[in-house]
C-alpha cells in the first residue's frame, strides 16, 4: 500500500492497518493520529517532520527509517523494531516502548519523556550522549555498552551518556 492509498483509506474511516507493508515510502510531513499499525512494516521509510499520536505501533518494523523533527506521543509501541534507524530531534512522550529494539540506531538529540523503556535493547546505539530522559522506567534495559539497567526512574531531564 502506498502513501496515497493509506491516506485515502484513513480519510474514508479505515483505522486498522495491521500487518501493512509501507516499506521505503515517503511519509514526510504526515501526522498519524490514532489508527492501528500493529506488525506493520515501515522499514527504510522517511518520516521527516512526521508525528505519531495515540497510535498502536506494537511489533511494527521501523528498521533503517529516518525521522528528523518528529514525535511519538501517547503511542503503544511494545516490541517495535527501530534497529539501524536514524533519529534527529525526535521526542517519545507518554510512550510504552517495552521490549522495543533500537540496536545500532542513531539517537541524535532524541528525548524520552514519561516513557516505559522496560526490556528495551539499546545495544550499539550511536550518539547516546545526546539522549534526554525524564520520568523514564528502566527494567532490565540493555544499554548501548551491553550493560543492564534496572529499577530506576529519572525524575528530571538529564543525559546518561
Amino acid at each position: 500500500m502506498d502513501r496515497e492509498e493509506l491516506i485515502r483509506k484513513y480519510a474514508g474511516g479505515e483505522k486498522d492497518f495491521t500487518g501493512g507493508n509501507f516499506r521505503s515510502a515517503d511519509w514526510r510531513d504526515k501526522i498519524f493520529r490514532g489508527g492501528i499499525y500493529r506488525e506493520a512494516d515501515f522499514s527504510n521509510a522517511y518520516f521527516d517532520s512526521s508525528h505519531f499520536m495515540e497510535a498502536d505501533l506494537s511489533f511494527a518494523k521501523f528498521v533503517g527509517i529516518r525521522i528528523y523533527e518528529g514525535s511519538f506521543m501517547n503511542c503503544y509501541t511494545e516490541g517495535a523494531d527501530f534497529s539501524y534507524a536514524t533519529f534527529g530531534q525526535v521526542a517519545f512522550e507518554k510512550v510504552n516502548l517495552s521490549r522495543a529494539i533500537f540496536r545500532n540506531a542513531t539517537l541524535s538529540e532524541t528525548g524520552f519523556y514519561n516513557t516505559n523503556l522496560s526490556y528495551v535493547d539499546l545495544r550499539g546505539v550511536k550518539r547516546f550522549n545526546e539522549v534526554s530522559f525524564e520520568n523514564v522506567i528502566f527494567c532490565d534495559t540493555i544499554m548501548p555498552d551491553g550493560s543492564m539497567r534496572t529499577g530506576s526512574a529519572i525524575a528530571s531531564p538529564r543525559r546518561l551518556g
